[in-house]
């Protein structure tokens, strides 16, 4: 029975990946499971306290307003940090300017990830609320001020201050009269942008429920994002032998997809099927495992903190970042599972809008695979495949409307850019299923042929 007095603490995540791998996308289904507060961050902006640029503190003030500033919910939430790669410590030693999107950034996140509480300002007015409004309720003048005259100056002219209410409110009149003293709290009474009786209203007075809040980060999950280009070969050369000797494999210089023999530098990795020793180096490693083909070799999944450090991490941002997991690239097989399987699908979307001329969109299964092994080998992942479905379906989207187009199909030789997208009229619905036919049937007996061969 565990000890009831035992404080638990949250363990951060550091998650590296590719682009267009779903990093994003699973730390927001992790929210949604768990019905917490969740806030993406882009850690590019990011600069040093005092800098031109965005403070660390905008990350919990995101948060805050995911929840609507509901403090005690925030305090919980999960904080998605993107792009962190963006603020390794620049390699140039010899630059004389200091590094405040860099380390410079990395140091004032060490409190924040630590947990520390967070003093967020609420700038845009969320909650305040003060005496007269918009309309100058309280003001001696309700209507809009009079514009210059031609000359700009003459006798009952009035020169409109640049902090007075431009619709009145609180003790003054929205103008400067020519020869009037000059007001001494231009933030105060009747200063703010849209009046009002006191200076409560305005980001300077506290209204009913305050502009500035505490959160205490102890409790709120912080998850980290990167593509980190350039790692996996800082890992390569760690882990691999080297090309000299004898029986010692001969690497391509920068080459990152080879699988070591992992083993033999006593480097296992992390399995969950129960088998560790597949092959000779673990997952992947080329001998024919069991699990070289559903989890092909991934340099990152073998990072450590020496390696994060050459890539421009400090150590004591590396520290506070306890779980270092990586994510894949898509394969081939669930890039086709995101192009058909969600509710927002890509294929759902080009359907909908072919079906506003009129028109239906029949895409082949092989074609399917086609525009996957395009996005594979342009190496852009899930991201990449609207572009591939826009140069697919350019010309359909703007041949259908106002037409007799009723169908297009887009098969496996249309989708590798080969010949345009076949149309059909109404009549020609059986030449439909006869074009989707014939394609699926054809790929099939191709790759069967294919599997006799090898076999």
């Amino acid at each position: 029975m565990p000890m009831l007095d035992t404080q638990l603490e949250k363990s951060n995540v550091l998650l590296l990946g590719p682009t267009g791998s779903g990093k994003t996308l699973l730390a927001k289904t992790l929210a949604q499971v768990l019905d917490v507060p969740f806030s993406v961050s882009d850690a590019t902006p990011l600069t040093q306290a005092g800098y031109v640029g965005e403070d660390v503190e905008v990350v919990i003030q995101r948060l805050l307003q995911s929840c609507d500033y509901d403090v005690a919910r925030a305090e919980h939430g999960i904080v998605f940090i993107d792009e962190i790669d963006k603020i390794a410590r620049k390699p140039d030693s010899f630059s004389m300017s200091k590094d405040v999107s860099g380390e410079g950034v990395q140091q004032g996140l060490l409190r924040m990830l630590e947990g520390t509480v967070v003093t967020v300002t609420d700038k845009s007015g969320h909650g305040s609320s003060g005496g007269g409004g918009s309309n100058g309720s309280n003001g001696h003048q309700s209507g809009p001020m009079s514009p210059f005259s031609p000359q700009g100056m003459g006798p009952p002219s009035q020169i409109p201050y640049p902090n007075a209410a431009p619709n009145g409110g609180g003790n003054g009149s929205g103008v400067l009269r020519r020869g009037a003293p000059m007001p001494t709290n231009t933030f105060g009474m009747g200063s703010g942008p849209n009046g009002g009786g006191s200076a409560g209203g305005g980001p300077l007075g506290g209204g009913a429920k305050g502009d500035v809040y505490q959160v205490d980060t102890s409790n709120i999950l912080f998850i980290l994002s990167g593509a980190f280009v350039g790692l996996d070969r800082i890992v390569m050369d760690r882990v691999a032998k080297a090309s000299i000797g004898f029986d010692n494999p001969v690497r391509r210089l920068g080459d990152t997809s080879t699988p070591v023999d992992l083993k033999a530098m006593n480097i296992m990795p992390v399995s969950f099927d129960g088998d560790n020793s597949s092959g000779s180096g673990g997952s992947g490693s080329g001998s024919g495992g069991s699990g070289s083909a559903s989890a092909p070799f991934n340099p990152l999944d073998y990072a450590e903190p020496g390696d994060l450090m050459k890539f421009g991490l400090i150590p004591e941002f590396i520290g506070r970042l306890p779980v270092v997991t990586s994510v894949g690239a898509l394969n081939k097989d669930a890039l086709v599972r995101v192009l058909v399987e969600p509710k927002n699908a890509l294929v759902r979307q080009y359907e909908a809008l072919l079906a506003l001329s009129g028109a239906q969109l029949h895409i082949t299964r092989p074609a399917l695979y086609t525009i996957a092994q395009q996005a594979i080998e342009k190496q852009t992942g899930a991201r990449g495949l609207r572009r591939i479905m826009e140069n697919l379906l350019l010309e359909p989207m703007f041949d259908c409307p106002g037409s007799s187009v009723r169908y297009v199909v887009v098969d496996s030789e249309v989708a590798a850019f080969k010949k345009r997208p076949l149309y059909f009229s109404k009549v020609q619905e059986a030449d439909v299923d006869a074009a989707v036919w014939n394609d699926e049937h054809r790929s099939g007996s191709a790759t069967s042929s294919a599997a006799e061969a090898a076999s």
